[in-house]
């Protein structure tokens, strides 16, 4: 049975419109669990981050209530979400080698830690286990399906959802970004951080021609013809848009720095100017090609 907080990721508007949402909450709640420090970790986290995890952890009701009341508590009862959040809401190989190495060091962390009992590092060991199997079972699947066929349609999906208006709620930049994260964090992705280097030389060539060609059309079908970058990104009234989208591309691009991302960063962060590095006329072309180097080729991993 779904628990009510799966059903309201589920039923999520944004969620349902980008399905790498749920996998990289999976993520970020695992790294926000620190053993450590005895504490789950919440400065820094963006809005929509934040929203999605009140309705898992009943902050937004009654704040700073169980959760709270013991540190240990906290720590025991994070991993008991997050055991659920791995069975139900992770399903991608990024996103689930990724829980697994945090997993793995919380218990390298617990093990230097006299304090915790045998019932929270037996938890916790429980996890890795469910967490490895799960990894194991992913790569297993991975190397039974020809992985750049899978690569080829997963790319044809995200582009048809394009072509077809499901990002429309974002601003033309944000359409492009939001497709490329898509296929980060999906089988696209996979192909791309394990691949041979010419099929992923050639996957990210197909790729960088179809978001020129979404782009182009955008813009009203020219792939050179430079327009004003506050066109691409929605102008100067972003501020009044609807803000869960916002906030959502905000938190989905929170990897992405000013200096080695100046595309990714004027798409997703809100700022009153642009960054240095960020041309304040830009061509479908132009836009397109620098997304997919900023997200495949310099650190989005």
């Amino acid at each position: 049975m779904t628990s009510p907080f799966i059903q309201q990721i589920a039923d999520n508007r944004v969620c349902q419109v980008l399905t790498c949402l749920p996998e990289k909450f999976v993520v970020d709640f695992a790294n926000g669990i620190d053993v450590a420090q005895e504490h789950i970790r919440t400065a820094g986290e963006r809005t929509f981050f934040r929203r999605l995890k009140e309705g898992l952890t009943g902050e937004g009701a009654a704040r700073q209530n169980a959760i709270n009341a013991s540190l240990a508590q906290g720590v025991e009862a994070s991993l008991r979400w997050l055991t659920e959040l791995t069975t139900s809401l992770a399903s991608t190989n990024y996103a689930i080698t990724r829980v697994n190495d945090r997993v793995s060091s919380l218990v390298s962390d617990t093990a230097r830690l006299a304090h915790y009992s045998a019932d929270t590092r037996e938890q916790l060991l429980t996890l890795a286990d469910h967490v490895h199997q799960k990894l194991n079972h992913l790569e297993e699947k991975l190397h039974r399906v020809d992985q750049v066929q899978r690569a080829q349609l997963h790319l044809e999906q995200i582009f048809s959802w394009w072509s077809a208006g499901r990002y429309a709620s974002f601003s033309p930049a944000g359409r492009c970004y939001v497709a490329l994260e898509e296929l980060r964090w999906g089988a696209f992705g996979d192909v791309i951080r394990q691949g041979e280097t010419g099929q992923v030389n050639q996957l990210l060539d197909i790729l960088r021609h179809k978001a020129l060609t979404q782009m182009a059309q955008e813009s009203g079908g020219s792939a050179t013809v430079r327009l004003n970058t506050l066109d691409w990104l929605g102008g100067q009234g972003r501020e009044q848009a609807d803000n869960e989208w916002h906030d959502a591309i905000n938190w989905l691009g929170d990897w992405c720095s000013e200096e080695q991302h100046p595309v990714i960063w004027s798409t997703t962060q809100a700022a009153e100017h642009l960054p240095v590095r960020m041309p304040r006329l830009c061509s479908a072309e132009r836009l397109s090609e620098s997304m997919v180097d900023e997200i495949f080729q310099k650190g989005a991993a």
